[in-house]
């Protein structure tokens, strides 16, 4: 039964999450204790289900929680720790989507330990980590597009390895893979390009 229960909240907050307003989407966020239990199910929950439902709330939630809100914060925090769990694509996805807006970049940029998340994540090298892998770096070449906070990330010795590594790579990605727009080496080069005055 307590099993039970706990996927049943899991669920029933990645519905809200999903299937949401404004106000309850701030209410969400704005709730003490909410975000931080939700990343810290993603990484202990025994229950698998658990664990994907709370990863999934916190991709939806990161899809309309933003910069200013006083709830972006905990988010970010939530979001930071979470990302050490990679069994799905749903929080590099969600820190990909929050580096897409231009609000968020300097606050992402600026929050402790999120570069470190997303170095590591884009220097995962099992080849089924790609996804993972190209959501890093994506949010990464988002980020560098912050004129105000290419520095830091030009100093970030985690950053600039994940991306030259990465670059100078033969292994791993398709280059002719354009799906995003962009292939995954441009948007290498491009970071470093962006934060090449700053080396």
């Amino acid at each position: 039964p307590i099993d039970e229960a706990r996927m049943n909240a899991a669920e029933a907050l990645f519905n809200m999450a999903r299937n949401n307003s404004d106000d309850t989407v701030e209410n969400m966020g704005n709730h003490p204790k909410l975000l931080a239990s939700l990343a810290h199910s993603v990484l202990t929950d025994y229950s698998a289900e658990v664990r994907a439902y709370s990863a999934r709330a916190l991709e939806w939630l990161a899809a309309d929680i933003h910069h200013p809100m006083v709830c972006h914060p905990a988010l970010l925090k939530a979001l930071t720790t979470a990302c050490q769990w990679t069994k799905t694509t749903c929080i590099a996805e969600a820190l990909k989507m929050q580096s897409s807006l231009s609000e968020n970049r300097k606050p992402m940029v600026e929050h402790d330990g999120l570069l470190d998340a997303l170095a590591v994540l884009a220097l995962l090298d099992d080849v089924n980590d790609d996804e993972l892998k190209i959501c890093a770096i994506t949010a990464l070449e988002r980020l560098s597009k912050e004129v105000s906070t290419r520095q830091i990330m030009a100093r970030h010795e985690g950053v600039i390895t994940a991306l030259t590594k990465a670059t100078f790579s033969r292994t791993g990605f398709d280059e002719d893979d354009n799906e995003r727009g962009a292939t995954t080496l441009l948007l290498m080069k491009t970071a470093l390009k962006n934060l090449a005055e700053y080396l």
